[in-house]
C-alpha cells in the first residue's frame, strides 16, 4: 500500500514582535538578532500596509527607537488605531535609545497600561544615536547595540516565554 503522508503542521508562533528601526537600523539588529534563535516568536517590522493578526498570537512585542523621548510616530499611530485589538493583550516592549534612560520604558509602559494591556516586562539598550545634537558630536552610544546589548535581550525573551510555559 502506498499511503500518503503529509507534512506536520508548522508549529504556531506564540509571540509576535513589531518593530519600528528607521534613524540606524538599533532596534531593527536588537530584535533580530535576540529572536534568532528562538522558535517560538516571530518578528515583523511595523507597516500599516501588512499586519497579521493579533489574535494568532499570545503575545505582542513591540519594539521602537526612542525619539527625542517617544517611541518612533509610526508606532504611537499603531497603538492608537489599533486600541481594541490590544486592549486585555499581553505585551512588552524592547527599547534602544542614545541616552538609554529608564523613564523611556516607564513612559511607553504606562501608555501600553493605558490601552488595557498588560505589560510582562521592558527591555531597553543604548542604540547609536546621531539625531539633533548629537549629530555635531560625531553622535553616542557607538557601537551599540553591542552583543552585551543582544544577549540581554535574548535573555529577556527567554524569560518572557517562559511565562507561556
Amino acid at each position: 500500500m502506498n499511503e500518503s503522508k503529509t507534512a506536520p503542521e508548522a508549529r504556531k508562533k506564540i509571540c509576535l514582535i513589531l518593530y519600528c528601526s528607521s534613524h540606524h537600523q538599533n532596534t531593527e539588529t536588537l530584535v533580530k538578532k535576540a529572536a534568532a534563535q528562538l522558535s517560538d516568536i516571530a518578528v515583523m517590522p511595523l507597516s500599516e500596509n501588512c499586519l497579521p493578526e493579533l489574535s494568532r498570537y499570545e503575545l505582542i512585542g513591540l519594539a521602537s527607537g526612542i525619539y527625542m523621548g517617544r517611541p518612533h510616530a509610526s508606532m504611537q499611530s499603531f497603538l492608537e488605531a489599533h486600541q481594541k485589538e490590544l486592549k486585555g493583550r499581553r505585551v512588552f516592549t524592547l527599547l534602544t535609545s542614545g541616552a538609554n534612560q529608564k523613564k523611556y520604558g516607564t513612559a511607553f509602559s504606562s501608555l501600553l497600561e493605558g490601552y488595557g494591556c498588560t505589560v510582562l516586562g521592558n527591555y531597553q539598550c543604548k542604540g547609536f544615536d546621531t539625531f539633533g545634537p548629537w549629530k555635531l558630536i560625531g553622535g553616542i552610544a557607538k557601537g551599540h547595540p553591542d552583543t552585551s546589548d543582544i544577549a540581554g535581550a535574548q535573555a529577556f525573551l527567554r524569560g518572557i516565554l517562559r511565562t507561556q510555559a
